[in-house]
């Protein structure tokens, strides 16, 4: 451990273990990457180590980023599958050198892969693992298969890794009240796990842009991954429902996946061929900014309620109007800084939109209340403070039972405003 020159804190060598292509598009690499780069410009050491290639051309600045070397006979594109297992265990080897080679105090993994990488490795060289929660696998594991015995099957291996990742962790952080107290009820010791939300970046904040790709329509936006868990069958079901009365309605998917037309669902291949729906391909976040400007309203259709969906938070920051399921709707107010709609039904979205569509007035206050939400409740500042006290704890400096007294006596700032809403969420419904 050094001291930074310039503020006196600490200064900490961390290996940060991503099982994934990095950089990516995709919500958990943006939390990721963003909070690494929080930590970096906090004059820490950041070792990034993670697979072979990247998904997007997001810039990295001060970051080191190891990715495991791999024969050119296995390929890193076109679906992982089994070469996942050989990534994961080159991930392994390049994680023990990188610890050993830069002295290493913590290694703090993500998901799932990175903790039992983390755990081979603490077992070689002593170095404590902060597992950074994202999700819980039994709620989301199954969405990766179609409905039938596979699914069934995924979700119990999910419940099994649950009851026995987290808790080996020597701290977890979950990114909402709801997974904190999962991982609780799972065997993770109340003084050995913390809530802290993800931070939000200014450079989030939704720029007008020079000229109007919709004019004249009423654009209701999704942002994101294609993936199942995401409930865009959902989302497509209810605008199907919603444009019969709102004529100049158009659906537009913003999205980074190239190849997303042989993932189609046949509702949308439906509103595209009637001309209701357009998908766009936005290779930088910037792009996607510039269209969330011009949203009338932005929808997260996800009904999985352990993750913590990054466009969420986009979404406010921009100031746009919002759409949420109730398990996704995170931090959310509904009638304050959004609407929320009851996972899996699509008639209930219907009317959220059809609300929206008829009150211009509603729209614009719902918009900048998320906008002033967004500001108060996530900041990568706040959190890297917190992460840094969790890593002063596992590090061997102070007591971690007395660090984690110390973190629960200094509530994160907006987690009351976080479970609050989990409350209000409860009791609120739309007509």
């Amino acid at each position: 451990m050094t001291l930074n020159r310039a503020t006196g804190d600490s200064v900490r060598r961390i290996a940060m273990v991503a099982a994934c292509p990095f950089p990516s598009a995709r919500g958990s690499q943006v939390l990721i990457r963003e909070l690494a780069q929080a930590l970096a410009n906090r004059g820490h050491h950041v070792h990034l180590v993670t697979y072979p290639f990247a998904e997007s051309l997001t810039p990295i600045h001060g970051l080191f980023v190891h990715r495991v070397r791999f024969s050119r006979r296995v390929p890193s594109r076109g679906g992982l599958g089994w070469r996942k297992l050989l990534f994961d265990v080159a991930l392994v080897m390049t994680l023990y050198k990188v610890v050993r080679r830069e002295r290493i105090e913590v290694i703090h993994a993500h998901n799932y892969e990175g903790p039992l990488v983390g755990y081979l490795v603490r077992r070689l060289t002593g170095v404590p693992v902060v597992y950074h929660s994202h999700n819980a696998l039994s709620d989301e594991l199954g969405h990766y298969f179609r409905p039938g015995w596979r699914r069934l099957v995924a979700s119990k291996l999910g419940a099994v890794l649950d009851r026995q990742v987290p808790r080996r962790a020597d701290f977890s952080i979950a990114l909402t009240p709801e997974l904190e107290q999962f991982l609780r009820a799972r065997g993770v010791a109340g003084d050995r796990v913390a809530v802290i939300p993800p931070g939000s970046s200014p450079a989030v904040i939704a720029e007008t842009p020079a000229s109007d790709p919709f004019a004249g329509r009423f654009v209701v936006m999704y942002t994101g991954n294609l993936d199942g868990y995401q409930d865009l069958r959902i989302l497509f079901d209810a605008f199907g429902r919603f444009h019969k009365s709102a004529a100049p309605a158009l659906l537009v998917v913003v999205t980074h996946e190239v190849q997303w037309a042989k993932r189609a669902d046949d509702r949308l291949a439906r509103l595209l061929r009637e001309g209701h729906a357009r998908v766009i391909v936005a290779s930088a976040f910037s792009v996607v900014r510039r269209l969330m400007a011009r949203a009338d309203v932005l929808v997260c259709p996800r009904s999985s309620w352990s993750g913590f969906p990054i466009k969420l938070i986009n979404y406010m920051a921009a100031g746009r109007s919002l759409v949420a399921a109730e398990g996704s709707a995170k931090g959310i107010v509904s009638g304050e800084t959004g609407l929320i709609f009851r996972n899996g039904d699509p008639e209930d979205l219907a009317s959220a939109l059809r609300r929206l569509f008829e009150d211009a007035a509603l729209r614009q206050r719902l918009g900048e209340n998320a906008r002033v939400a967004a500001g108060r409740l996530y900041s990568w500042k706040r959190a890297v403070a917190e992460i840094e006290r969790i890593y002063a704890a596992v590090a061997g400096v102070g007591s971690p039972r007395l660090q984690a007294r110390t973190l629960g006596s200094r509530r994160f700032a907006g987690i009351d405003s976080l479970r609050q809403s989990s409350y209000k969420r409860r009791g609120q419904r739309l007509a």
